[in-house]
C-alpha cells in the first residue's frame, strides 16, 4: 500500500511541477505612452530700431550765435612727472625755486604766478638714483584752473 500511495504522491507532484513550468510568462508591461511636448515657441523678433531724428541741412543762426566757446586745449599731464630723475625734471621745468631735504625725500618747489608745484623725489632701492614719486599742485585761488594748465605755465617759465 505504501507503494501505491508513494506513486500517487509522486505522480501528483510531477503533474503539479509540470504545470508550474508550463505556465506562460507574464506579459511585459505596456510601454508608457509617448509624451508629446509642445515645440518651444521661437523668440519674438525685436522691434525695429527707432528712426533717427532728422538733421537740418544748416544750423539755425540763433544756435550758431549762442554756441559755447571752445576751451583751450589741456596742457601736459602732471602724472608724467612721476618717474623723472633730477636732470629730466630740470630739463622739463627749469631750475626749481627752492630745494629742500626731508629725509628720505628730496623736495623741489616751483613757484608760478597762479600755482605752486612741489615734487617729491625718493631714492630707487636698486639704483640709489632719486626719482619723482609724487607731486602736489596748489592753486593760489580756488577757481584758478586745472593742474595741467598749471604745469604748462611752469614749463613756459611764467
Amino acid at each position: 500500500m505504501w507503494r501505491y500511495a508513494s506513486l500517487s504522491i509522486l505522480a501528483v507532484a510531477a503533474l503539479t511541477g509540470c504545470q508550474l513550468f508550463n505556465k506562460p510568462a507574464p506579459a511585459p508591461p505596456p510601454p508608457p505612452p509617448p509624451q508629446t511636448t509642445a515645440a518651444p515657441e521661437p523668440p519674438a523678433t525685436p522691434p525695429p530700431p527707432p528712426e533717427p531724428a532728422p538733421v537740418p541741412a544748416q544750423k539755425p543762426a540763433q544756435v550758431a550765435a549762442t554756441a559755447p566757446i571752445a576751451a583751450p586745449p589741456p596742457g601736459p599731464d602732471p602724472k608724467e612727472l612721476v618717474g623723472l630723475d633730477f636732470d629730466q625734471t630740470q630739463h622739463l621745468l627749469g631750475k626749481p625755486t627752492k630745494q629742500e631735504e626731508k629725509p628720505p625725500a628730496k623736495v623741489w618747489v616751483y613757484d608760478g604766478t597762479n600755482c605752486d608745484l612741489t615734487i617729491f623725489f625718493y631714492a630707487d632701492i636698486n639704483t640709489q638714483q632719486f626719482r619723482a614719486l609724487t607731486y602736489e599742485i596748489k592753486h593760489h585761488q580756488a577757481t584758478e584752473g586745472t593742474d595741467d594748465q598749471c604745469l604748462a605755465q611752469l614749463m613756459q617759465g611764467t
